[in-house]
């Protein structure tokens, strides 16, 4: 059970997240931005994985 906290809690990072990034000047949207996102959906993915 405690496996589908964590997957809920990242997944709701990434929800609060994501708008935030969008909001980022077009500079730094497309390049930091893109990444952080990258990164938050790997982890999300990698969570899935092992459970």
């Amino acid at each position: 059970m405690k496996e589908l906290s964590i997957i809920q809690k990242t997944y709701d990072l990434i929800k609060y997240y994501v708008p935030i990034i969008e909001r980022f000047p077009k500079v730094h949207k497309f390049t930091v931005g893109d990444r952080i996102i990258n990164q938050l959906y790997d982890l999300l993915e990698g969570l899935i994985r092992v459970c």
